[in-house]
């Protein structure tokens, strides 16, 4: 169970570029003639998203791909530890948990067999911040069975104190060993602390060992029966299937659901910043280590490609700048930068693990000084170009299974108002970022009063 609930994996599914689409025909992708339910709309390449939406709600996305005769089934729902409430951080990791436990249909044990006797491979689940998404890849036989057991664990979940007790054990040893025990978690958990007083971010998605001890079985069931609603998920199937066919047994399994009344509450808005805040962490480790963290808008603010591509000038692959600063000059093993892509502002980072004998101070003034020389100088068109061919691999690479397009999809989906569309146009903003938006970006974003640094150093 350890490995299927990988819940605070950070994957960067939407810093790319390149995107090349063909446009719908209008017909059935699948050759049939049928005339397809839904609409039919261009994706990349040669695939084609349809999409269809059930009365009560639901959305359905599908590819098709008859590459293999396989299919990634993935269910999104809105609902992440943004979500939460003080005195109850953790919860929604926590109910994800409980969603592999028993039904009032199939008893506990029951979902996890059948499956495994389908061939299903890789039935994980993760919560993020925006969040909650449950995933399997099966054989292209055994969509119905799919369908069937995933309707059915959205509405008859079955939550008593016995499997919640079971599950809270297994999340308190899952924080023990992410958190508390793994140096780098505990320091995110700590930049994350600091740099926001108010909004939900400043707690941890796996939430705070007391908030876990206080929860009971009745605050999983409210959780579940304010979230988990047909018109809260985004259901995605990726893979060798009949559109139309996927249409009309998600009618059979999903649309006889009802639709929930959605009050989703509105976290408060974070105070601006006025300097740098900093801490340091005795930890038992060999090497010191740095997170910088600064703070950013949204996914969907204007500035957001431009801040995307600044840090792959910054941070992405061995010719960025603090890789050639830091590593090859013998200071640091590795250096990482990632934005979050979160629905509300986020926190642009920087982790720095150093050389034995080296110093995090210095690997925070080499950031400093390279973040001032972007506030300076303008990006070369080489490096730009570096930058931008990078990213567009990766983006590709993502896009090249079955899962990764829906995990694109599913977080599309899931964050950003316009949905895929909006994720696709922002394909195309990246790749044309003007030159002079990195530099105009550094200044207004990377300044010292807008950061946050945790260093982590050896006990003694």
């Amino acid at each position: 169970r350890s490995l299927r609930h990988a819940s605070l994996t950070i994957f960067v599914a939407f810093t790319a570029a390149g995107l090349g689409a063909c446009a719908s025909s209008g017909k059935n992708s699948s050759g049939s003639g049928e005339k397809p339910i839904g609409e039919v709309l261009p994706f990349v390449g040669k695939f084609q998203i349809h999409q269809h939406r059930l009365g009560n709600g639901m959305k359905i996305l599908v590819v098709q791909d008859k590459s293999s005769p396989t299919f990634a089934y993935q269910t999104w729902f809105r609902v992440g530890s943004r979500d939460e409430q003080v005195e109850y951080t953790g919860l929604a990791h926590l109910f994800e948990h409980m969603m592999f436990r028993g039904t009032k249909k199939y008893p506990d044990g029951k979902f996890d067999r059948l499956l495994e006797q389908a061939g299903s491979e890789g039935t994980n689940a993760f919560t993020g911040w925006d969040y909650t998404a449950y995933i399997q890849e099966l054989p292209s036989s055994q969509l119905e069975l799919t369908m069937e057991l995933e309707a059915d664990r959205m509405v008859n979940l079955v939550v008593d104190e016995k499997s919640f007790a079971t599950e809270r054990e297994v999340v308190q040893n899952e924080r023990r060993y992410r958190t508390e025990n793994d140096p780098e978690g505990l320091m995110f958990q700590e930049l994350f602390g600091l740099a926001f007083t108010k909004h939900s971010y400043r707690w941890p998605i796996i939430g705070y060992e007391q908030d876990l001890a206080r929860m009971t079985a009745k605050d999983a069931e409210a959780f579940y029966k304010k979230f988990y609603h047909p018109n809260n998920a985004t259901l995605l199937v990726m893979g060798d299937v009949e559109p139309n066919h996927v249409f009309r047994m998600a009618e059979k399994f999903y649309g006889k659901l009802a639709a929930g009344t959605l009050s989703q509450d509105i976290p408060p808005a974070e105070p601006e910043q006025a300097s740098t805040r900093r801490k340091t962490l005795p930890l038992a480790i060999q090497v010191e280590k740095v997170m910088v963290g600064y703070r950013i808008p949204d996914l969907t603010h204007v500035d957001y490609p431009a801040i995307s591509m600044l840090r792959a000038v910054l941070a992405q692959g061995r010719s960025s700048r603090l890789h050639r600063a830091l590593v090859n000059t013998g200071i640091a093993t590795s250096v990482e930068g990632y934005d979050l892509e979160n629905k509300d502002p986020s926190l642009l980072v920087f982790s720095v693990t150093l050389q034995k004998g080296k110093r995090a101070s210095v690997a925070e003034s080499i950031i400093a000084r390279e973040i001032t020389r972007a506030m300076n100088e303008r990006v070369g068109k080489k490096e730009l170009e570096r930058a931008r061919n990078q990213t567009s691999f990766d983006f590709y690479a993502y896009l090249g299974t079955n899962p990764g397009r829906a995990r694109f999809l599913g977080r599309a989906e899931t964050v950003l108002p316009g949905g895929f569309r909006q994720a696709l146009d922002y394909q195309q903003r990246l790749l044309n970022t003007p030159v002079e938006q990195l530099q105009l970006v550094a200044k207004k974003y990377l300044s010292s009063k807008n950061k946050t640094v945790i260093f982590g150093v050896p006990q003694k």
